[in-house]
């Protein structure tokens, strides 16, 4: 069993690239980032995700689910290892799509995606005309803007060269992988996941994604540019989204708890720490960590950080899903104070 899931893995599993998207979202900075992890690459497979796998492939059996499009909605995300979008896709937070477009000889669809105020996630998948010009590919990304319904541009994932259409931010963070690359099929799949640290990521309602490009990196970090124009529609979210809110339980001098709470993906911490100290704000990320009521820890990938009349305001999203019900949480940060929140 071990055996056919890890060579499963190796085409599901590609090493994670993880970067912030600063004002501009600059996606020039992110090619020499995978030109250079492409040079770099090692195939490397965690035995511990083969075992988080095979459990959820038993989860699913005792469930008496055996659609294989379940099993495999329920599978790729466990590779960002972000606890509370598992969470949130296992209670049927992801919604399907089935639209698609083909353009420059390359067909891409829209498989599934979910959102709320924190986490954002799409699946897309590139079907190729010519199979040939994955030849040696180690990455596949697009250039693509998300669009909601009433014009806002949520997202714009692309580079320097073009201009912005949005006048909003509500990304702070951008992950993605590609677990699939199949040279004999012609076939790609390219996975992302957004965080908004400041939890202000809009409900999605006829939402349109416009791709712009097709980014091809070979295996030497050279890139192969394919423009054209992919409109793909989104489903509407219908499952509501559950929130809890926490209160603070005891009174800092040092912290403020300006908010938190729990959606489906994450738990959304916005503090207010006194003065302005850029030596224990770069420490925050690693010096940040809850505790829930059995003693599991749960700690941040990134943080945004904003300081103005000497207090810093630090906003953060934690994977904890709404869904695990926890009734007390113990936000600590090293060195300055323990919070207690208690679930109102």
């Amino acid at each position: 069993m071990f055996n056919h899931l890890e060579k499963e893995l190796k085409h599901m599993l590609n090493e994670k690239k993880e970067m912030p998207l600063m004002v501009r979202q600059s996606l020039d900075q992110t090619y020499d980032v995978i030109r250079k992890k492409s040079i770099k690459k090692k195939r490397t497979f965690n035995p511990k995700v083969i075992i988080a796998i095979a459990a959820s492939a038993c989860l699913v059996v005792g469930l008496g689910l055996s659609n294989d499009h379940v099993m495999a909605s329920i599978n790729k995300w466990l590779g960002f290892d972000d606890k509370g979008v598992e969470q949130a896709v296992n209670n049927g937070m992801l919604q399907e799509d089935h639209h698609s477009v083909t353009d420059q000889g390359v067909k891409i669809a829209i498989n599934d995606h979910f959102s709320d105020e924190n986490k954002l996630g799409l699946s897309f998948q590139l079907a190729f005309d010519h199979p040939s010009m994955l030849k040696h590919v180690e990455n596949v990304s697009l250039d693509y803007r998300l669009k909601n319904g009433d014009g806002q541009y949520i997202e714009e994932f692309i580079p320097d060269t073009k201009p912005l259409k949005g006048k909003n931010r509500y990304t702070s963070f951008f992950d993605y992988q590609n677990p699939l690359i199949d040279e004999k099929s012609g076939m790609v799949q390219f996975n992302t996941l957004s965080d908004s640290s400041e939890g202000t990521i809009p409900k999605l309602k006829d939402a349109v994604i416009e791709i712009e490009s097709i980014n091809i990196f070979d295996n030497t970090g050279k890139l192969k540019k394919i423009n054209g124009h992919w409109n793909l529609s989104l489903s509407n979210n219908k499952k509501a989204e559950e929130m809890i809110q926490y209160k603070i339980k005891n009174v800092s001098s040092a912290i403020q708890v300006l908010k938190a709470r729990s959606t489906p993906t994450a738990l959304n911490i916005v503090l207010s720490l006194k003065g302005i100290d850029k030596e224990r704000d770069e420490k925050l990320p690693s010096d940040m960590v809850i505790v829930d009521e059995a003693g599991h820890e749960y700690r941040i990938k990134g943080l945004r950080s904003v300081s103005k009349n000497n207090e810093t305001i630090i906003s953060a999203n934690f994977p904890i899903s709404s869904y695990n019900q926890h009734k007390k949480l113990e936000l600590m940060i090293k060195g300055i104070e323990k919070i207690h929140l208690i679930k109102q």
